[in-house]
């Protein structure tokens, strides 16, 4: 009976020593795992559940580790934590990325210490002095709002993590999506104008305020994110019209020197083929 009983037991641990275990314990720390290890696994007994497709869903993981009071989020002071992503991508477009997804999580302070773009793929470290560790659950949860789903995610120690991302489609928050025939006027502070294209068609953009000119700075991208073309204009302008084909995905609107003169708004027609 006592070898049955021992078999089962041994049977039991090499099902939990998985990938799904040494994420667990790369996430809390060795010592964490072990002295929480018999709630850790009636929290993860459900392994299925976890590991989806026969990949590890890095997000239920971390939220679940997080709900459960097993994730450490606090330093004792103030530390330089260090964020390393790497995805397939241009440089210039997951910067964006990442620098729009630390502003909504509130980190309006840091830096780019390190970068790299190599056939296809760049890698970005951020650096940021902080009380906190970036919160994983939800700074995987912004990310997936701009339509990129982590690969991989692993802890260096506790001031560096690592995040390796892939692009299912880009997805530009805040955007005004471009279907049907319609006029509406718009507003950012920020001076920067973002439209999401649904249909080919004509864009009519005149500038609100029009004693004060602009100078246009229209990009049309495709589904990648990828630009398609650059229209600029040096003199001053009240309005603009840009032709938009099948292959525009997203326009960028702005000032060519100073984003600040068109924060008062625009009025915008859009007209489908």
């Amino acid at each position: 009976m006592v070898r049955i009983i021992c078999s089962i037991l041994l049977v039991s641990t090499s099902l939990f020593c998985t990938a799904l275990e040494d994420s667990i314990q790369n996430f809390i720390g060795e010592q964490a795992y072990y002295t929480n290890q018999n709630f850790i696994k009636r929290l993860f007994k459900d392994e299925k559940k976890f590991t989806p497709d026969g990949k590890l869903d890095y997000f239920l993981i971390l939220k679940t580790l997080k709900d459960n009071g097993l994730l450490e989020l606090v330093f004792s002071e103030p530390s330089e934590l260090q964020i390393t992503l790497k995805a397939k991508s241009k440089p210039i477009f997951l910067t964006r990325a990442v620098n729009s997804t630390l502003s909504s999580i509130g980190y309006s302070y840091f830096t780019i210490s390190k970068a790299k773009y190599d056939q296809g793929e760049v890698e970005l470290t951020f650096s940021l002095v902080t009380e906190h560790i970036l919160d994983p659950v939800v700074f995987l949860n912004e990310l997936k709002k701009r339509g990129i789903t982590p690969l991989k995610v692993r802890r260096d120690d506790l001031l560096h993590w690592q995040y390796d991302l892939e692009i299912e489609k880009w997805v530009v928050l805040d955007s005004r999506a471009l279907l049907k025939q319609e006029r509406f006027e718009i507003k950012k502070i920020s001076g920067e104008y973002w439209f999401d294209v649904k249909t080919p068609g004509v864009l009519y953009i005149k500038k609100k305020n029009t004693r004060i000119g602009w100078f246009p700075r229209i990009v049309l991208y495709d589904k990648n994110l990828r630009i398609l073309e650059i229209i600029t204009q040096n003199s001053f302008a009240t309005e603009s019209e840009i032709v938009l084909s099948e292959k525009t995905a997203f326009v960028m609107v702005t000032d060519l020197n100073n984003p600040a003169r068109l924060k008062y708004g625009l009025s915008v027609e859009f007209t489908p083929y």
